[in-house]
């Protein structure tokens, strides 16, 4: 009996005529359960209802209505009388009154999701009524059939319908999806304190030595001037000291994040403008190819920790090449902006390719193993990611990826 019983409620989930193998939210299962039951429970209308509900919300204030309500016939079926039959998964509302009938079953294919059979004002509401009678051994035949609601097979109803539970659902899900999305931003700008702090406290270590080197190299710089008069020689390295010091001055208010809609390409080019004397020093030369031709490059940065970024992504090529020419290079990867820095100089031999972005790791003498591992930091602090995308014996690539604001 048991496999006929299970049979006979599959049935109803297998051939149903709109359910189409859609699946459902609980929310949608129990906001049909409440629109079904809420007309007869607010009339106090003449009615018999077949309740079980399974794996949805128990909806208690509804139900104590029905109960109370002289003219309402309400059986509910426990879990021990349903599992004897093996179908624990399955729930229902089937009602009969004389302004109509329904029949509504359910059954949660995977946690939240539920496969749904719903008919309104059928004929087939009778059959699943037989069903119930069938398997639980009761009769309440005077009661379900004195009702006569307009019985018979309203397909345009019943499609109506389930197009306004897949609006919804799809409401939902994208509802569902945004939450997502906003708890994603929120866990990426939440920057770890005891690591912020630990890369604070090195930064201003590294800050104060280094301005008491350039105090020095200023003064010098200064006492070169007035005895050569050689602008020609004294300009770059004036120059070069503004730079450090400005830079030095940023990496002071590195853990203050300061996010607003800016334009890359302004800042790659004032990386440029910056570095251009520094460079020609070496003989090298600095080539932006812009692949964003007529694109607003736009995203949420904070403006000096970004160049920051590029700015050491630059020194770093250019302390390993001569007569070169380093490419920065501009391009949309999906919904993102990619910015390419390709040099021509040695490989990163592969065993240090896993390694270059580990806080204290260096191949240089002088080196502090701090430059790339704080950049990749503050790339991920603004949504992006830092990768080395390639280094062989032609050319070494590195890469940043931050999310394009669209065009409004």
């Amino acid at each position: 009996m048991t496999n006929k019983i299970n049979r006979n409620f599959n049935t109803y989930f297998e051939l149903g005529d709109f359910s189409k193998n859609e699946l459902y939210s609980g929310l949608i299962v129990k906001s049909l359960v409440r629109s079904l039951l809420e007309p007869i429970a607010s009339n106090n209308s003449k009615a018999v209802v077949f309740l079980r509900l399974k794996n949805i919300p128990e909806i208690d204030s509804l139900i104590k209505r029905l109960e109370y309500s002289v003219n309402i016939t309400l059986k509910e079926f426990s879990d021990f009388e349903f599992s004897k039959f093996d179908v624990e998964d399955v729930g229902f509302v089937v009602l009969s009154t004389s302004r109509y009938n329904c029949a509504l079953i359910f059954r949660e294919i995977e946690e939240d999701k539920f496969e749904i059979y719903l008919k309104l004002n059928s004929k087939l509401v009778s059959n699943v009524y037989e069903t119930i009678k069938s398997v639980f051994l009761i009769n309440y035949d005077e009661e379900f059939y004195s009702y006569r609601p307009e019985r018979r097979e309203n397909n345009l109803l019943n499609e109506a319908i389930f197009n306004i539970l897949k609006f919804f659902e799809e409401t939902i899900k994208e509802n569902e999806y945004n939450s997502k999305i906003q708890e994603n931003y929120r866990n990426v700008n939440t920057v770890n304190t005891t690591f912020r702090n630990e890369i604070y406290q090195n930064v201003r270590q590294i800050a104060h030595e280094i301005k008491n080197q350039l105090s020095i190299l200023d003064i010098y710089a200064r006492i070169f001037e007035k005895k050569t008069n050689d602008l020609e020689t004294i300009e770059p390295i004036k120059k070069s000291i503004a730079l450090i010091k400005n830079q030095v001055e940023q990496f002071k208010n590195f853990d203050v994040i300061n996010l607003q809609e800016r334009n890359i390409k302004t800042i790659i080019q004032e990386s440029i403008k910056m570095y251009a004397n520094v460079v020609k020093e070496k003989n090298n030369k600095l080539v932006l190819i812009d692949e964003m031709a007529g694109v607003e490059a736009n995203a949420f940065v904070d403006e000096d920790k970004l160049l920051i970024v590029v700015n050491n992504i630059i020194k770093n090529a250019n302390d390993v090449v001569e007569n070169d020419e380093i490419i920065i290079k501009l391009s949309q990867f999906n919904e993102k902006i990619k910015i390419s820095f390709i040099n021509h100089g040695e490989k990163i031999e592969q065993k240090n390719q896993e390694k270059i972005f580990e806080q204290g790791y260096t191949t240089k003498k002088d080196g502090w193993g701090v430059g790339l591992s704080v950049c990749r930091k503050l790339i991920g602090s603004q949504f992006g990611t830092m990768e080395l995308t390639k280094s062989d014996e032609n050319e070494t690539e590195f890469s940043i990826l931050l999310p394009l604001v669209q065009s409004r």
